[in-house]
């Protein structure tokens, strides 16, 4: 969306037409047909796509209906609850750089902390910022500004109080003809990821927001504390902490059966990863380092046990088996299992009613014996795709009992 448009938007004119369009046809041809009639083809379409990607933005932020946005800083976007779990690890009445701002998703959760200076490159990432900052309540002032972050005096931010940074770069990069692609090397983030050198001197409180995906050379590089981050069951962010950010994250809750250290000290194992799950209604619980054996191995037992995401990336399988007293199935596979199971974020379990090899007559045979159907199939490191398995095993049968496969 060319910022031109995205500024009408923001216009009351703009936010009577949005207001307008949604009570057109869903079609989105007799929509734009309707909309063509009263505006510009651009304004038009850009109605258009602000609703689209409103309606995507629902899932993660429970404001998205009064939000702007552009399609790769919804992609880049970080949710309203990984925003406002990061933004609350800064000290509170610290004023927090935000360089890369995007959409201002970060900045939101932040200011209800501290004042706010938002930067970034793209005038359309700024203004969306600016916007959605004055949509959504907060304690103190953000200050936007479209420039290249690179470009600033870190050393007269801090003399002005700046005390914290947070760093976002893009993970996006330009196509020869034109389009934006995804990237997977540090070194092809915009800024590059080592420009977190320059901050971390100024900066004694920084986060850097990265993928999990990232390979673990590019993240021990830069002796962080590293935190993979799990939402609703998937691992969609890692951050890279420093400085007296990386000394505390969420302790564990003794009522759900585990129990663990605050911080990093007398961790013996030289490994700096975390993993951090957020859960609605709960509290985030953190899983840290701490020595223990690597887990035995077992045919399933009573229980099948699937750590979270997060757990897996951050290499912890071991830290969950000694919690659980759980075994690991076989090798290389992230599943383990055990006779009992105890209540843990960091992990879910399902009841193991028989186990066989995988033949699919077999197990169609056996399904049509119990009266089930199978609703989830589960799988590691096999060439399967589990919804093909699942359609072949269950056929037509709606109305039975699940299970999980």
């Amino acid at each position: 969306m060319i910022f031109d448009t995205l500024a009408w938007l923001m216009t009351p004119e703009g936010t009577e037409c949005l207001e307008e369009a949604k009570n057109l046809p869903t079609d989105m041809l007799a929509r734009l047909t309707q909309l063509r009639r009263k505006m510009s083809r651009e304004r038009a379409s850009g109605v258009m796509e602000l609703l689209e990607l409103r309606r995507r933005a629902r899932s993660r932020f429970p404001n998205a209906e009064s939000m702007y946005f552009t399609a790769e800083g919804l992609e880049q976007a970080t949710a309203a609850t990984m925003a406002e779990y990061r933004a609350s690890r800064f000290p509170a009445g610290v004023i927090v750089l935000d360089a890369c701002c995007g959409i201002g998703g970060d900045a939101t959760a932040l200011a209800r902390r501290g004042a706010v200076l938002a930067i970034d490159l793209l005038p359309e990432a700024a203004l969306c910022t600016r916007a959605n900052v004055m949509h959504t309540a907060s304690h103190f002032p953000v200050h936007t500004l479209c420039a290249d972050a690179t470009a600033l005096s870190f050393a007269a931010l801090a003399e002005r109080g700046v005390g914290g940074a947070l760093f976002d770069p893009s993970r996006r990069a330009d196509r020869t003809d034109g389009s934006r692609r995804r990237v997977r090397n540090a070194s092809d983030y915009t800024p590059p990821l080592d420009f977190l050198l320059k901050l971390r001197e100024h900066f004694p409180a920084l986060c850097v927001k990265v993928s999990p995906g990232l390979d673990d050379d590019s993240l021990r590089q830069y002796g962080a504390r590293v935190e993979f981050i799990s939402d609703r069951g998937e691992c969609k962010e890692a951050s890279l902490w420093f400085g007296r950010l990386a000394e505390h994250f969420p302790s564990f809750d003794s009522s759900e059966g585990v129990s663990g250290a605050s911080d990093f000290e007398n961790q013996d194992n030289g490994e700096n990863y975390v993993a951090t799950v957020l859960r609605t209604g709960f509290p985030p619980a953190s899983l840290l380092p701490f020595a223990c054996e690597q887990p035995n191995f077992s045919p399933p037992l009573q229980w099948l046990i699937e750590p979270d995401p997060a757990v897996i990336r951050s290499h912890r399988l071991p830290q969950v088996s000694a919690l659980l007293d759980a075994c690991q199935i076989t090798p290389g596979i992230a599943y383990l299992t055990a006779d009992d199971f105890t209540a843990t974020p960091f992990a879910t379990a399902y009841r193991v009613l028989e186990w066989m090899p995988f033949q699919e007559r077999t197990l169609r045979s056996r399904l049509k014996q119990l009266g089930r159907r199978v609703e989830v199939v589960k799988k590691r490191d096999v060439p399967l795709e589990p919804e093909a398995v699942r359609i072949a095993l269950s056929g037509g049968e709606r109305d039975l009992p699940t299970c999980v496969l």
